[in-house]
């Protein structure tokens, strides 16, 4: 049996180079070895998470008032 998948295109343009290049920069600190790894061993990623968290990331969409990023939704998609 042949599974049918989807796949949603969103076009972020090249707004936010910032964003883009500080997300690049976290990243890059997480090499294809390390998600192996991970995959290998079935382990959550906690030090990406970390970091991720760690530059502002992971709460981009939460209003700043209640210690998110306040981005909005296009500055996220990046």
């Amino acid at each position: 049996m042949q599974q049918q998948t989807e796949t949603l295109q969103i076009e972020v343009g090249a707004d936010y180079p910032e964003i883009r290049e500080s997300v690049r920069r976290v990243c890059a600190d997480f090499p294809g070895a390390y998600w192996r790894k991970l995959e290998e061993e079935e382990a959550y990623p906690t030090d990406f998470v970390r970091a991720l968290t760690e530059a502002g990331y992971l709460g981009a969409l939460i209003p700043e008032e209640y210690g998110g990023s306040g981005m909005p939704l296009r500055a996220a998609a990046v």
